[in-house]
């Protein structure tokens, strides 16, 4: 037994586990000057590999420089295959630091995005919405921190930011960054001016929100004011049941006004066309009664069409 390249074969660390295994055997049966002889059948067994996987591993070993292969005799039968191992103290053993050698190394400084300031491609979005100088790093800093971008291109990302600050007009959300410079600001405003905001149409609403039982408050005046001769309870229940089949949107309550008022429109066309159909109904009914021609059936008949129904008999 070779205790010297045993040794040395335990420390080899730069090989897979089935190298260093049949090293180990090599070495535990290799003499003084590391020379061994062995038949691959037994050695393959007894390293848990096939007799072609041996061969590739010893050729593996030798082209690492660890054994030298050298003749092949025969007995009987088997084949004895003479290697010599050629094992040396590695230099490559890992190296523990110490926590001196950690403290020393410079601790490099790293900017989270949250903390990061407004890029330069942000200025032009947020100059249209008028977002002042100083309060654009803690507007950009809360964007990050809502929608993630990391992984997004400029193109997305601009359009990204324009579609997150026009919710954040519309939901309220600039006014406690516009607290400060809006006083300021309003200080300076006449009066005059400062009556021409319309904050509540600066509200968004949600069309699954809305009650069928009770009209809003935004809806009211365009519906008692349209001249519909309809109930406006019925018509607004009408509306907003139409909205809830269909998917939630999130919009601003000057685009629910237009479809209201579209609704409005549509309303009085359709009361208008029935008016005169049971005008065109009453004249052709008046007609034929002073022509004399009208018979009861036909005057049953008449009565139902009135009633908006349709006779076939």
């Amino acid at each position: 037994m070779g205790a010297k390249y045993t040794y040395l074969a335990w420390q080899q660390t730069n090989l897979e586990a089935s190298h260093k295994l049949v090293l180990l055997k090599l070495a535990d049966l290799c003499g003084q000057d590391g020379s061994v002889a062995v038949v691959l059948s037994e050695i393959a067994k007894e390293c848990l590999l096939g007799e072609f996987g041996l061969a590739d591993v010893l050729t593996a070993l030798a082209q690492k420089g660890m054994l030298q292969k050298g003749q092949v005799s025969s007995n009987g039968r088997e084949q004895v295959h003479h290697f010599t191992l050629s094992l040396s103290e590695p230099n490559s053993l890992p190296v523990i630091e110490t926590s001196r050698e950690h403290q020393s190394q410079p601790t490099p400084v790293v900017t989270t995005p949250q903390a990061s300031p407004a890029p330069p491609w942000t200025y032009h979005p947020m100059n249209l919405y008028k977002v002042p100088v100083a309060i654009r790093d803690s507007l950009w800093q809360r964007f990050i921190c809502e929608r993630d971008v990391r992984n997004v291109n400029e193109v997305r990302r601009d359009s990204m930011l324009r579609d997150w600050l026009e919710m954040m007009k519309g939901s309220g959300g600039f006014e406690q960054y516009f607290e400060g410079e809006s006083q300021g600001r309003n200080d300076r405003v006449p009066a005059t001016r400062q009556r021409t905001q319309a904050p509540s149409n600066a509200k968004y609403i949600s069309t699954h929100d809305l009650q069928e039982n009770e009209i809003a408050e935004w809806a009211m005046q365009s519906i008692l004011h349209s001249g519909m001769t309809a109930d406006p309870h019925l018509f607004w229940e009408k509306f907003v049941v139409y909205y809830k089949a269909r998917a939630n949107e999130f919009l601003s309550v000057t685009q629910m006004l237009n479809k209201l008022r579209l609704w409005i429109v549509n309303e009085k066309q359709a009361e208008d066309r029935r008016r005169q159909a049971d005008e065109r109904r009453r004249q052709s009914f008046q007609q034929s009664q002073k022509a004399g021609e009208v018979s009861p059936s036909e005057e049953f008949r008449e009565y139902l069409r009135g009633q908006g129904k349709n006779p076939n008999f």
